[in-house]
């Protein structure tokens, strides 16, 4: 098994933080974590908790801090290498977190590259040391606490449903919806409905100005006897100086 620690975050920078304070039997930690032989494998024990349970109630600054490990291990678990599960297996500490891990979150979470979980401040504070309380939860799953951005087919067909809502939508979705319908019929994932509409939206002809302004007409070609003299005088062009 290969054994990992983090390699950044708050955790791995703890040490430089009041060097002088251990050797001096001070505290010199964030009480929130606790000592740092403890931090990690707290951390381990909640991202295995959060895995099995998709949402889980801790403390403000926990969420916060759990949230870069639980972004990170299906991060790793979508690279698919005996290197990356090796990580994997290392941070969490259960075969069942594991196998829902590779079993559902990395089918679902196939087209998002990133942003695969959510934090809420539920303003509420603990009683016995007056804590603020937070939750941390994976997004696109039944029960979440509100729908996520969606992304891939999901996305396009927002679009078009936005598109054909409201002139806002309209405004704010032309470009990407008709990059969208750029790619043909069978590449883009919308309803006969929308399709059916979609000739009075997106294919629409480019705007054109209010009022256009004229071109300006041509100069008219130069004659040979405003090349010989002035023909408004009738007088000849002297051939050495001005006129």
């Amino acid at each position: 098994m290969i054994i990992s620690r983090p390699t950044f975050a708050w955790m791995n920078n703890t040490k430089f933080i009041a060097r002088g304070a251990r050797s001096k039997g001070r505290k010199a930690y964030f009480r929130k974590f606790g000592p740092a032989h403890n931090q990690w494998g707290m951390m381990k024990d909640m991202l295995n908790e959060l895995v099995l349970e998709q949402r889980i109630e801790a403390t403000l600054p926990k969420c916060k801090e759990l949230q870069q490990y639980a972004e990170e291990i299906v991060f790793l678990a979508k690279k698919g290498t005996p290197y990356h599960d090796g990580l994997v297996e290392s941070m969490l500490t259960s075969p069942s977190a594991r196998h829902i891990l590779y079993e559902r979150m990395v089918p679902r979470y196939r087209d998002r590259a990133f942003h695969f979980t959510r934090i809420v401040n539920t303003w509420q504070y603990r009683i016995r040391d007056a804590a603020q309380i937070g939750l941390i939860e994976y997004v696109d799953r039944p029960g979440e606490l509100r729908p996520a951005a969606p992304v891939g087919a999901a996305r396009v067909q927002h679009v078009a449903y936005e598109f054909l809502a409201t002139r806002r939508g309209r405004r704010r979705h032309l470009t990407e919806l008709q990059e969208h319908l750029a790619k043909g019929r069978g590449a883009v994932a919308l309803d006969s409905g929308v399709l059916e509409r979609r000739p009075m939206g997106a294919q629409a002809a480019p705007r054109q100005p209010a009022h256009p302004r004229r071109p300006a007409p041509p100069p008219p070609p130069p004659s040979s006897s405003s090349r010989a003299g002035h023909p408004q005088s009738g007088l000849a062009r002297p051939a050495g100086g001005r006129a």
